[in-house]
Formats: C-alpha cells, sequence, structure tokens
C-alpha cells in the first residue's frame, strides 16, 4: 500500500500545487522562481493501440468469472464493442466502457502478450499511474515508458505473482524503501497478483514511492529522467485464473480474458519548471502541447535557452535557483550566440557571440576585425584608405 507521508516527501515538486498551476515564474519583485503547470491525466481522451481486441474477426463470447450468464463482444455493435480507447475516455468508477482482448479459447494465453501503448505526444513529469480492471487483475504484467518521442522502450514497473521466474526481479512488495544501486531500476510487484476481486480490482504505480535519492529529486538528473515520459506501454503476460483452464472446457476458457475499464495518469507537461502553461499553438501540424517557456528558455519542453542567452549553462529550474538563462554580452552586434564551456571556465561568461555584425569580431564582438580599426564615431571602418 501506498504510505502517504512518503509519497508526499518523495514527490517533492510534483505534488505541489495540484489544483492549479503558478501565477507566475517570477516573484513579486520581478525575481526569477522555478513554476510549474498544472497537474493533470494526459492520457484522458488519448488514442490507445491494441495488439488484440475482442470481437475484431467476428462476434466472441466470453463469460465473466463469477457470472452465470455468457455475453458476446462485436466490434460491430457499438454495444457490444470493447477498443481500446474506452480505457482512456473518461474515469468511470463503474466500468461501463471497457477495453477487453480475446479470451483464452480464440489463444490469448501465456505466452502470449497483449500490448496497449498510449502516446502522450510529448514529454511529462509523471508522478502516478492507475489501472482499474473490469477482468481479475493480472498475474502478470509489466509498463514500459518511453522518455522522448523516438527513443526506446525502457522498463517502468513489473507486476508479478512470480517475478523472479517471469521477469527476472526481486520482489519488492511492502517496502518502504528499496535497496538498490540504480535509482532508475524498475521494480517488481507481487502484492496486486490475487485473482480476487473479479471485477474493478485497482493497481496503482508510484513513479518515487520507496526509491532511493527521491527525497533529493531536486539534485537527481537521474530521477528527474526516470519521471518523464512521452508514451506508455502496457504489457499484459499471464491471466490470472482459477486453474480450471486446462480441463474446464471451452465454457473455462471463455471466462479468462484481460480487459482494463481506466487507465490514469497523474502528471505534469514536462516544462523543466521553466514555464507554468502548456497549449496547442495556433496552425501547428503535430497535435501535441508545448510549453510556454519562460526565463530566457525555449524549446517544447523549455529544455533550451534562447539564442541570445546562453552566457551560462542550460539547467532546470529548482528550488533552490531558476537557473534563468542569461543573456550573452554581444554589445548590441550580434542576435545570437553558443555557450562556450572554455570562455566560461577562464572569464566567468560563456557566450561567444556569432554572426558579429558591423565588421567586428570577439567573442563578444567587441573588437573590430582585422584590416578594420575603431573609428571616431566608435564603429569599425576599414583600415585601408580610400584614395
Amino acid at each position: 500500500m501506498w504510505n502517504p507521508a512518503l509519497i508526499s516527501l518523495c514527490f517533492g515538486f510534483l505534488f505541489q500545487n495540484v489544483h492549479g498551476q503558478d501565477e507566475n515564474c517570477y516573484d513579486d519583485q520581478g525575481t526569477p522562481k522555478v513554476c510549474l503547470t498544472l497537474f493533470m491525466n494526459p492520457a484522458l481522451g488519448k488514442p490507445v493501440e491494441a495488439t488484440n481486441t475482442c470481437g475484431q474477426t467476428g462476434p466472441t463470447e466470453y463469460c465473466p468469472v463469477g457470472q452465470r450468464t455468457c455475453k458476446v463482444c462485436d466490434s460491430t455493435d457499438p454495444g457490444n464493442s470493447h477498443p481500446a480507447n474506452f480505457i482512456t475516455d473518461s474515469y468511470d468508477f463503474y466500468g461501463r466502457t471497457w477495453w477487453q482482448s480475446d479470451t483464452m479459447l480464440e489463444g490469448i494465453r501465456y505466452p502470449v502478450v497483449v500490448n496497449l501503448t498510449i502516446d502522450l505526444k510529448k514529454a511529462y513529469d509523471i508522478t502516478y499511474m492507475t489501472l482499474r480492471f473490469k477482468s481479475p487483475r493480472p498475474d502478470s504484467f509489466a509498463i514500459y515508458k518511453k522518455t522522448a518521442p523516438g527513443s526506446d522502450w525502457t522498463p517502468y514497473q513489473f507486476f508479478s505473482t512470480s517475478c523472479q521466474s517471469t521477469y527476472g526481479k526481486q520482489d519488492v512488495s511492502g517496502r518502504w524503501l528499496i535497496q538498490t544501486s540504480e535509482p532508475n531500476e524498475a521494480f517488481c510487484k507481487s502484492e496486486y497478483g490475487d485473482i480476487f476481486p473479479f471485477s474493478n480490482g485497482r493497481i496503482p504505480f508510484s513513479t518515487l514511492e520507496g526509491r532511493p535519492g527521491a527525497n533529493d529529486f531536486d539534485n537527481s538528473p537521474v530521477l528527474q529522467e526516470w519521471v518523464t515520459a512521452s508514451a506508455i506501454r502496457i504489457s499484459l503476460t499471464r491471466m490470472n485464473t482459477l486453474g480450471d483452464e486446462d480441463f474446464g472446457g471451452d465454457r473455462a476458457l471463455k471466462s479468462y480474458y484481460y480487459a482494463i475499464s481506466d487507465f490514469e495518469i497523474g502528471a505534469r507537461c514536462k516544462c523543466n519548471g521553466h514555464a507554468n502553461e502548456c497549449y496547442l499553438p495556433e496552425n501547428q501540424v503535430a497535435d501535441h502541447e508545448v510549453c510556454r517557456c519562460q526565463h530566457n528558455t525555449g524549446g517544447v519542453n523549455c529544455e533550451k535557452c534562447l539564442p541570445l542567452y546562453n552566457d551560462r549553462p542550460w539547467a532546470g529550474a529548482a528550488e533552490s535557483s531558476a537557473n534563468e538563462c542569461q543573456r550573452c554580452e554581444c554589445n548590441g552586434k550580434a542576435d545570437r550566440c553558443y555557450f562556450d564551456e572554455n570562455l566560461y571556465q577562464t572569464t566567468g561568461r560563456g557566450g561567444r557571440c556569432v554572426d558579429c555584425r558591423d565588421n567586428t569580431d570577439g567573442p563578444q564582438c567587441e573588437r573590430c576585425k582585422d584590416n578594420f580599426v575603431r573609428g571616431a564615431n566608435g564603429e569599425c571602418e576599414s583600415a585601408t584608405p580610400v584614395l
């Protein structure tokens, strides 16, 4: 079970300001400060891809565990269809809409794996996830994530009554603080592996609970990347059964399938502490939001400094420092610069100006180009006399 006090400690800024966004990324004196976007469910309304869904090749019969009557799944009948998008359509405690796989009779049984994939289109800082099942909760399943669009799938969490034999992982159920040398290691828990309840069972996953270093999140780049996800995959590995699938005939096989009514993610639009709002730009072709960046930052996730603000290295904002990007000193002769580590170590200012205008040159456009001299008006003029 989750420990509320520990979670509050572990999640630091992730849990701050749940009900609304910070009004400004600057205080009343104009000093920059860390700011957060609205706490939300980015999975809500997102399309879901499933590798298997019941009723797609024709009507199929299923018999819910614990019920006497059987029912029909038919993708062509709106009243009896259970597409994957139903897990993100809305939160419904009663599970009136749900996704459902084929049954064991149609061949959905270990080692066949069923995947549900949700592309969030953008990076989010994930606090928790919750799955609610219409069927009995699985015996074994895994959650994977992509940190950024185009990145590889990374294990996020495993659930299994046989952690070691199924996933090669130690069972860490019941531990408040998990001992590991890798803060970004995916753990395995067995505590939700009981077949009961037959319906409406819930499985939560907290990204930081029990994880070493979580109470120093602001200073842990590894954990900051760990909570970042742009896509989620639920990989259903093995069903829970009453043990009658090998001798109970077709009726028993029709009783076993996967069904999920709701999938919820608690998260913030990832802006690295440099924005308090995400928005959908006008005329944008892609269907994802971007951060409304402040602190002289830019990019989809405020992950870089603006072209003329690279006087020190970019860094995410934290409670201890907003890490505002600083303007390069180009003496009004350039519109962009890049960060030069050697220059930074030597002078304390790392901005090297690019494309200096008006015949100027130097890291800060502070001198005249070769064969040019400073004239009486302060501008660089040709050193070659005009005949």
